[in-house]
């Protein structure tokens, strides 16, 4: 039975937080034999700084560090791959103070597309996870308004090379596709990866960048992704299914049994607009469905670095003469990938009028 490590931790200053890491490297250290080289794979998806709950936090990613460096002599790498912003890695890292962190530590900063691209299986992946020993990914705790929450598995989301990202949503149109997707490269590097999740500042509401930072004050840990997706469901008091990637995982078959190695209190999570649910009579569903939805709409902090623009799948996004841009509803399919880029907060999500009148807000 899989293990799923969780501790109630108040702060990323906390000496506990050290602790609980060197606690779970030590328990699975037959996993650090003949090991090398090291992947640190934050959530790094945005220029946010650290209060905002979008991105792994630095003194998190610190913590990890320093337990690492107890464990061995490791060559310690951290890198990612940023939403529609890879180009502008520099700020980003900058900005989420994760490069300082790396300064001061001595890890070396690399990025994920300067690694060749792999199509393995119909799938675009970049080769640093074959050029590393181990990946250690290190999720943040936080909703997502198109796959319900980012958690361990769709951390992995981030080892996809740039404009890649866009060709997986195109191809995946359908939330559920997407999910079957991306837990497909979990399947791919699962054998090489561990997971501590990052839970101390989450982030609920329109995330995975546009709602608001919460103190849930958790870190977890394992060796499977899969067992502690589902445990931070069941610690959320949500349906596990709530988080796609946990349904492709129940789809494949996967072991999902797992103990917590202690009890800890049950959590509150604002869900996205998007996926507040609702159970209209069989009858009228075929009648209201296409008049229920949430769709993005641009606002006036719009400042025309076409972000969105990049990251649409189905390019339903225009610039105009001015620089802002437009949005095409009737292409849009709510993939929410321009509200997820956005960082001047110019992306709002807008609900049809039936929406507002079923979805309890």
């Amino acid at each position: 039975m899989n293990k799923v490590y969780v501790k109630d931790i108040n702060s990323y200053f906390d000496d506990e937080l050290c602790a609980f890491i060197e606690k779970f490297f030590n328990d699975n250290k037959l996993i650090f034999n003949d090991i090398k080289t090291i992947l640190l794979k934050p959530n790094i998806l945005q220029a946010s700084p650290p209060e905002n709950g979008v991105t792994t936090h630095p003194e998190f990613i610190r913590a990890v560090i320093k337990a690492l460096k107890k464990n061995g002599d490791f060559q310690i790498l951290l890198g990612d791959s940023p939403g529609a912003n890879f180009k502008n890695y520099e700020k980003v890292l900058e900005v989420t103070g994760i490069k300082k962190v790396c300064k001061d530590e001595n890890i070396e900063i690399i990025s994920i597309e300067s690694y060749k691209p792999l199509n393995i299986d119909d799938m675009v992946i970049s080769s640093v996870f074959e050029n590393v020993d181990l990946i250690i990914n290190l999720p943040k705790l936080k909703t997502h308004s198109l796959t319900g929450l980012t958690l361990a598995v769709k951390n992995l989301f981030g080892l996809i090379p740039g404009t890649n990202k866009v060709n997986y949503h195109r191809k995946n149109p359908v939330d559920t596709d997407l999910a079957d997707s991306i837990f497909k490269i979990y399947d791919l590097v699962k054998d090489k990866t561990i997971h501590i999740l990052d839970g101390i500042i989450a982030h609920e509401g329109d995330g995975p960048s546009r709602g608001t930072p919460v103190s849930l004050n958790l870190v977890a840990a394992a060796t499977d992704a899969v067992s502690l997706d589902m445990a931070i469901c069941d610690i959320l008091d949500l349906d596990r299914e709530i988080c796609l990637t946990n349904c492709s995982a129940i789809k494949k078959g996967y072991n999902v049994n797992f103990k917590l190695t202690e009890n800890v209190s049950k959590r509150k999570i604002k869900l996205p607009i998007s996926k507040r649910m609702f159970s209209p009579p069989k009858f009228l569903k075929s009648m209201v469905a296409k008049n229920i939805y949430v769709k993005p709409e641009v606002n006036e902090n719009c400042i025309g670095c076409l972000l969105c623009l990049k990251s649409c799948p189905v390019y339903a996004i225009k610039s105009t003469s001015n620089k802002r841009v437009i949005i095409d509803k009737s292409k849009c399919i709510e993939c929410f990938c321009c509200h997820e880029v956005c960082e001047s907060g110019a992306i709002d999500l807008k609900r049809s009028f039936l929406h507002r009148i079923i979805v309890n807000d």
